[in-house]
């Protein structure tokens, strides 16, 4: 009867320590802000490099740069610049 007994209390008390623990968040999956190494100012000389001409407007989100850029001959171009490692785009 003792052993009936042990048996019932090792299997009521197992059950917890056997689940599997629940997994890790994986940090890269996480919502966190993209942190910027490129700031405004950067971003738009960079994309006057690539695009010679007068900036327009410069609008940003949280990973990319918008600038547009008149180019001597009229022309008005749109270019993105990738806020963490500075690739300039032509955005079509």
């Amino acid at each position: 009867m003792k052993f009936v007994l042990v048996i019932l209390a090792m299997l009521w008390v197992s059950p917890p320590l056997l689940a599997a623990p629940e997994p890790k968040a994986d940090p890269k999956q996480q919502q966190h802000p993209v942190k910027r190494e490129i700031n405004k100012e950067k971003a738009t000389r960079l994309a006057q490099e690539r695009y010679p001409g007068r900036v327009l407007k410069v609008q940003s989100d949280s990973r990319q740069f918008k600038v547009r850029v008149m180019q001597s001959d009229g022309r008005v171009v749109n270019v993105v610049v990738d806020g963490r490692n500075g690739r300039v785009q032509r955005e079509e």
